[in-house]
């Protein structure tokens, strides 16, 4: 099945999925999201009838905000299922903040924001 792409106001490519809807909970799930109007979980690349833009989402690209580059989220994803798989395995983990993941990729490749 092909993702379907929709753009926001600011020219910005939105995945239309579960993860970038309006109606899903905010939990720090990789794998499944909780749909706060239908009451169900389903999985972060769900979508359905009812599927509406999230403001994080509508809003990214705004004109005094900057977006993110990949390589940066791609990185925290990465971290973050690290920890939440330590965790899974009853192992004592400490939760990097965002300041220290930012400080963190600076250090090793740069800026994190786009052009």
């Amino acid at each position: 099945m092909k993702t379907e792409m929709v753009k926001n106001k600011f020219h910005i490519k939105v995945k239309k999925y579960c993860m970038s809807c309006a109606f899903k909970d905010l939990t720090r799930c990789l794998n499944s999201r909780f749909c706060i109007k239908h009451e169900t979980e389903v999985k972060r690349t769900h979508v359905c009838v009812d599927w509406e833009m999230s403001l994080q989402q509508r809003m990214a690209g705004y004109p005094r905000g900057r977006v993110k580059i990949r390589e940066y989220l791609m990185y925290v994803l990465a971290v973050r299922e690290d920890e939440a798989l330590a965790i899974e395995r009853g192992e004592e983990v400490t939760i990097k903040s965002v300041e220290e993941l930012r400080a963190e990729f600076k250090e090793h490749h740069g800026e994190i924001y786009g052009h």
